[in-house]
C-alpha cells in the first residue's frame, strides 16, 4: 500500500476518534470544556495505545511524519533557553593571567602557569599579551550594533 492508502487509513482513523482525541493526536488546541472534561477522564493506557497507532500510520506517509516529527521538537525544547552566541568570555583567565602578570612574571611564565593548570593548550604567550591588553583598554569590544 503506498501513500495514498495511508492518507486514506489516517483519515478513517482520525474520523473514527472522539473530537478531543483528534485534537490532542493533531495538537489542535485548546480544547472546549466538554472536550477537556473528556480527555481528564479518558484512560491514560487507552490514549497512549491511540497514539501509537497514530505514529504507525504517520510513518508510512513522509511528509506528515517529518511535519509530526518537528512540532514534537519544537514542543520539547520550547522552554529551554537557547545560549548567547559566539565563544565563551575568558575573564576568569583574564583575571588569573593579570594576577600572575602582576606578581612578575612574564607572558610565556604566565602562559605556561595557565596551561599547568588548565590544561595544555590553554593559552600562548601571545595569546596572554593580546588578553591582558584587551582588558587594559577598558573590557571587551563594544557591542555590534
Amino acid at each position: 500500500m503506498g501513500v495514498k492508502g495511508a492518507e486514506k487509513d489516517l483519515a478513517e482513523f482520525l474520523a473514527a476518534q472522539p473530537s478531543w482525541v483528534r485534537k490532542v493526536l493533531l495538537r489542535n488546541f485548546p480544547l472546549d470544556p466538554e472536550e477537556s472534561e473528556a480527555c481528564d477522564n479518558a484512560d491514560f493506557n487507552d490514549l497512549a495505545a491511540r497514539e501509537r497507532e497514530y505514529r504507525a500510520i504517520l510513518q508510512r506517509i513522509p511528509a506528515k511524519w517529518r511535519e509530526y516529527r518537528a512540532e514534537l521538537k519544537r514542543i520539547a525544547l520550547a522552554n529551554v533557553p537557547t545560549g548567547k552566541a559566539g565563544r565563551p568570555r575568558k575573564d576568569d583567565i583574564a583575571e588569573e593571567a593579570m594576577r600572575l602578570k602582576r606578581a612578575g612574571k612574564s607572558n610565556a611564565g604566565v602562559a605556561n602557569e595557565l596551561n599547568r593548570k588548565h590544561g595544555p593548550g590553554t593559552t600562548t604567550p601571545d595569546a596572554v599579551r593580546k588578553l591582558l591588553s584587551s582588558r587594559k583598554r577598558g573590557g571587551s569590544a563594544p557591542d555590534k550594533i
